[in-house]
């Protein structure tokens, strides 16, 4: 089976899942990408094959025209999942239509169904990818340079898109966004030209294929060029067969990037693809793989003291196995709270009121939580629940979003996406609400610590 344009989250569940697009068996080239694939694994080695997810089968698609399915990228929000994709199909008329698709599930072990058959104002889209930033917001980006921002259901723009300026003008395709020590880091593939000779693969007049990356203090830009993050398939890999004649791998002379960071209890670590496995099928080697037979690579992504990337080094091997001991979730105990800044807490409940506060001293997060939760007793019209470390205007982990509808949305349970919540600090709830409602919940915790088991 061969994969491509993986992209990797930490899901509730502590797992790293990840979605795939699918290259066919037989070849074909970006036509025959016809599903989108889902994968887990809770050590970074093992990994389990959990199926397709959505397919041609499952879309309102004319029949008897050429349609395809390209790289996707997903999210969780308060209960469900949210899977982004590109399809494309080329008319009998030779014309092109190329256009987003959101499909939802309750469960990453459940097919997804359709719900936006098409994102207005994602005109022509290619290669979608999501970032939630911990403030909540939730922004789309996909080709061209082309972003907007969602709504609260995830499946529409909240106002025109508009372009990103990433400091470069050598960006094709592959938009990922990922953040770091409160920095926005930008990566993308690269424009190239010609193919890679056998006789001068490193050509330095010819473009390569490669991942750049620009970074800064904004989701929306505008951002600083840095350089290359990943280059070019096969370069500088130390093992592996060597094409004959030659000191490289057979892969080096294809060309192909697409890349997908996630951070793991520690490491972050970037998804690509080669088209590696296909130079060995049947597990013997056989020569050039092709560049439509791609799998999904993963290697270590680390950063120089100053914050800019060091390049990765692909390799044959693999990252190392992640081992995890550490509870599951931590609930936090109200009776242990230290500072209660117009809040009231009788029994299991707390009632807050405007830009109110609640402190907790030294909450262990060991090598990092991803989520953290709250059960809502009271709808609000328009709140939120920071979770901030050391102070109440420390570092902004992540932000619960309330509405009217929290009550009734994923059985009252509200939830956020936590970014860089590891090691013993204090932690503070800061509550606000539009209308200086008083906000009423429960059960406050961390989760997602260590990876549950799955089918």
């Amino acid at each position: 089976m061969y994969t491509a344009d993986a992209s990797p989250h930490v899901m509730p569940d502590g797992r790293v899942w990840m979605v795939t697009s699918v290259d066919h068996e037989d070849g074909g080239g970006y036509a025959t990408m016809h599903s989108v694939h889902a994968f887990s694994t809770a050590d970074m080695v093992t990994w389990v094959d959990h199926g397709e997810i959505i397919g041609l089968a499952d879309l309102n698609e004319t029949p008897g025209e050429d349609w395809a399915i390209w790289a996707p990228d997903f999210t969780y929000r308060n209960g469900t999942y949210y899977l982004y994709f590109p399809m494309r199909n080329l008319k009998a008329n030779g014309e092109i239509d190329r256009y987003c698709v959101v499909a939802e599930s309750d469960s990453m072990l459940k097919r997804f169904k359709v719900t936006n058959a098409r994102i207005q104002g994602a005109n022509s889209a290619l290669d979608p990818s999501v970032f939630i930033d911990d403030d909540g917001t939730a922004y789309l980006y996909w080709n061209q340079l082309n972003m907007g921002i969602l709504k609260d259901n995830m499946r529409e723009l909240d106002g025109p898109s508009f372009k990103l300026n990433i400091g470069a003008t050598n960006f094709m395709e592959a938009a990922w966004m990922h953040k770091r020590n409160g920095k926005y880091y930008f990566n993308y593939h690269t424009k190239y030209n010609n193919k890679v000779s056998k006789d001068n693969p490193e050509d330095p007049n010819r473009q390569k294929s490669n991942l750049d990356y620009s970074i800064g203090n904004s989701p929306k830009g505008p951002l600083t060029y840095q350089g290359t993050l990943n280059f070019e398939l096969g370069a500088n890999i130390k093992n592996g067969p060597k094409l004959s004649e030659t000191n490289f791998v057979p892969w080096r002379l294809t060309q192909s990037n697409h890349g997908g960071v996630v951070e793991f209890h520690g490491q972050e670590y970037l998804f690509y693809h080669t088209s590696a496995l296909s130079s060995w099928r049947q597990e013997e080697f056989k020569g050039p793989g092709t560049w439509t037979q791609r799998s999904v690579c993963v290697d270590e992504l680390n950063y120089n003291p100053d914050g800019t990337i060091i390049p990765v080094q692909q390799t044959v091997e693999g990252v190392k196995k992640v081992t995890i001991n550490q509870d599951f979730s931590i609930p936090l105990n109200l009776k242990k709270a230290i500072d209660k800044q117009q809040i009231n807490i009788k029994g299991k409940s707390i009632t807050a009121k405007n830009n109110s506060s609640l402190s907790f001293k030294n909450v262990d997060l060991g090598t990092g939580y991803y989520y953290f939760g709250v059960k809502v007793l009271k709808s609000v019209q328009k709140g939120k629940i920071e979770i901030r470390k050391d102070n109440a205007k420390g570092s902004l982990l992540g932000t619960i979003l309330l509405n009217e509808n929290s009550l009734k949305t994923n059985n009252g349970v509200a939830e956020t996406f936590l970014r860089e919540a590891y090691g013993i600090h204090n932690i503070v709830l800061v509550f606000k609400s539009n209308d200086n409602d008083d906000i009423k919940i429960s059960e406050p915790n961390f989760f997602a610590g260590s990876p549950k088991k799955t089918k």
